[in-house]
């Protein structure tokens, strides 16, 4: 199978795929779910396992899993510690921002901690933002 037409088949791009299988780019979590469906694998399959000796010429048939209502209740807890990490990510954020303003003069190595907390922030809310759309993706399937 070519990039392209793996690219075609899970909703991606050739250069995409290109730049996972050269090691130049890591998929996003919601890129190796499509992956992982597509091949009837698991995300740890890929990520973990040597594929070398799988074959993957061809998707596997879907399975028709019935999702359990304790794996639902798994989810929506999920949902809720994301809910929790994002309060105390903004509260942290909210807290180092408002000591930061009450001093009236910050040393060099203060500035360049807060870009750095700063940076940690902005990350955090990237992930949690991926994570919460994966959330997502899983409820749509459920």
């Amino acid at each position: 199978m070519s990039q392209g037409e793996l690219a075609t088949q899970v909703g991606l791009n050739r250069g995409n795929i290109a730049s996972y299988e050269n090691g130049t780019a890591e998929p996003k979590i919601c890129n190796l779910l499509k992956l992982a469906q597509y091949f009837g694998v698991s995300i740890i399959d890929l990520t973990q396992k040597d594929m070398s000796q799988v074959d993957l010429s061809a998707p596997h048939p879907s399975t028709n899993k019935v999702i359990t209502e304790s794996e639902v209740e798994m989810i929506e807890q999920f949902g809720d510690k994301a809910k929790q990490l994002q309060n105390l990510f903004e509260s942290l954020h909210t807290c180092c921002r408002h000591k930061a303003e009450s001093l009236e003069e910050k040393p060099r190595d203060v500035q360049i901690m807060l870009a750095h907390f700063d940076h940690l922030y902005e990350a955090s809310q990237s992930l949690l933002c991926e994570y919460q759309e994966l959330l997502k993706f899983i409820k749509c399937k459920v």
